[in-house]
């Protein structure tokens, strides 16, 4: 027996069935899980994403259209939006709490333990860590969803909004500004030898 496809599960999520919600987020979990923890700064967000992500996917099983046999690329949608909604709460608690206290915030333990984390991976990431950061946000994004997630451009198309020709183009425009930025420039007349 073949399993049921994203739409069906979703269909009968939107009936309250618990079985239907169960394999949906088993089936897709890994891959939500994976897009937070690149994208959290503070580990204790990325449960927080993946929950609320599948709350909503729950909430909005009812109105989903199905354009593509996985409902992956709609649920990176709603992980994407969550997560902005979850940047911009952080961003409004600290700058309370700069104010009611009037001062700068030092880092707690486990933030100084993911300063730690970060320098180290910054010195061990390869030279396309620093190419990607070079990118706009856009064409960062769009790398980000088909390379490390592996959506299709048009599955980026369905989860950024956007249509696929847009997304072909920035992903064309962005590998195209990676290669300016990897390969290193030559000098007139200047040869491999190999």
């Amino acid at each position: 027996m073949t399993d049921p496809a994203d739409a069906v599960l979703l269909e009968a999520m939107s009936r309250g069935d618990a079985d239907s919600f169960a394999c949906f987020f088993r089936r897709h979990v890994g891959a939500i899980t994976l897009y937070s923890v690149r994208r959290c700064a503070h580990p204790e967000d990325v449960g927080d994403l993946v929950a609320e992500t599948f709350l909503v996917a729950l909430q909005a099983a009812g109105r989903y259209i199905p354009a593509n046999e996985t409902a992956l690329p709609w649920l990176f949608g709603i992980a994407r939006r969550v997560l902005a909604k979850q940047r911009r709460r952080r961003a409004g608690v600290l700058r309370l709490l700069v104010k009611s206290t009037n001062s700068h915030l030092l880092f707690t333990a486990s933030e100084d333990d993911a300063v730690a984390s970060a320098i180290d991976a910054a010195r061990q990431r390869p030279a396309l860590e620093a190419a990607l950061a070079r990118l706009s946000a856009g064409e960062r994004e769009v790398i980000e969803l088909v390379a490390y997630d592996g959506l299709s451009p048009s599955e980026v198309a369905e989860a950024l909004n956007l249509t696929p020709n847009a997304v072909r183009l920035r992903l064309s425009r962005a590998r195209h500004h990676l290669r300016q930025i990897l390969e290193p420039s030559l000098e007139p007349g200047v040869r491999h030898a190999y």
